[in-house]
């Protein structure tokens, strides 16, 4: 059946016009797409449901490398009802019909869709997708805007692969550094204590230590691990501090930040702030987002361009850019600190 032919006989289950009948099918499919983009999920009588399917990152080893697979989000299609239809209310609320029309025109769809699907007809829906036939099976085939539109916030992030050759010597070389490191301070150490204390014995320099300690045990004393974390940060990674003791970073459109993980709840949130904090990374969490399901996201740092963001995710602990990714901002956000959520 041609497209001419399905439209035809849309008009004449909803008595219109073959153009009007057009218009109505086409602005019904944008209300499909609008509704998936807001809620994730809808149930239409006559044609099945359709559901967004998160798909998280993914780290995948082959013999020579490690392929890295960003986070995705899938638009599905089945043919059972996976709640009560939708139809009248996305006619209401979209289409601006009124009650009885949107009940009307819910009644001609479900049998325009149910007739669709015995005959396995070719049936586009713009903006949504296509049914047709394909290798002998009838099923839906989503157009690339939806899902361009659906994966947003995932547009920069492409798969990543590491050859094992390369992963081993970066292994060895980190192994290196962790021996080296201690020692060069140690030595740095000695050399300042003999330079202070010629220079100025039993002053400033062994004022210095005795006071930090002091400080330090104050502050742990009056407001727990938190603070203790926090100093820890100052120290190790202080341009991290770039909110300095603010409670909230605001990010704006088109900057960027670095996504360490998402959580289902905030308990579980609190317990990765502080264990980052106490690694010298300050984290703040987006608020939450509900859809289909409730999460909150676990970020750090402002970057003005990519770059930079990159930069800062090659100074990550290896365990925690395992799952983190950089991430675009769409619009302005308030990311909240300990106290925000």
């Amino acid at each position: 059946m041609t497209n001419h032919d399905y439209i035809e006989q849309l008009a004449v289950l909803l008595d219109v016009e073959r153009q009007t009948a057009r218009s109505l099918l086409t602005g019904f499919s944008h209300a499909i797409v609008a509704e998936l983009l807001a809620v994730r999920k809808l149930s239409l009588k006559g044609l099945g449901s359709f559901v967004v399917n998160h798909i998280p990152a993914a780290k995948k080893g082959t013999a020579s490398s490690i392929i890295y697979t960003p986070p995705s989000n899938r638009l599905t299609f089945s043919r059972k009802m996976s709640g009560a239809d939708d139809t009248v209310r996305l006619a209401v609320s979209r289409l601006s019909m009124s009650q009885a029309d949107a009940e009307r025109f819910a009644r001609s769809l479900a049998v325009f869709f149910s007739g669709a699907f015995q005959q396995q007809r070719e049936m586009l829906l713009n903006g949504l997708g296509r049914f047709g036939l394909e290798q002998g099976v009838y099923s839906f085939f989503p157009e690339r805007s939806i899902e361009e539109l659906l994966n947003r916030e995932y547009q920069d992030l492409g798969e990543v692969v590491l050859p094992r050759n390369q992963q081993r010597s970066d292994k060895g070389e980190r192994k290196k550094l962790r021996y080296i490191l201690p020692l060069s301070a140690l030595m740095i150490a000695g050399v300042l204590i003999v330079v202070l204390n010629n220079h100025n014995p039993a002053s400033v320099f062994f004022a210095f230590l005795s006071k930090q300690p002091e400080n330090l045990a104050s502050a742990v004393g009056q407001k727990g691990p938190v603070v203790a974390a926090t100093l820890s940060a100052q120290v190790l990674h202080p341009d991290l501090l770039s909110a300095g003791a603010a409670d909230s970073l605001m990010l704006e459109k088109d900057d960027y930040t670095i996504v360490l993980a998402s959580f289902r709840k905030e308990s579980t949130v609190r317990q990765e702030q502080l264990r980052f904090a106490a690694k010298g990374v300050i984290t703040f969490v987006c608020p939450p987002v509900v859809r289909k399901t409730k999460y909150y996201r676990l970020m750090t740092g402002r970057f003005a361009s990519r770059h930079e963001a990159s930069e800062r995710f090659r100074q990550l602990p290896a365990k925690t850019a395992r799952n983190s990714y950089i991430h675009q901002v769409t619009e302005r956000v308030v990311l909240h600190g300990e106290k925000g959520l």
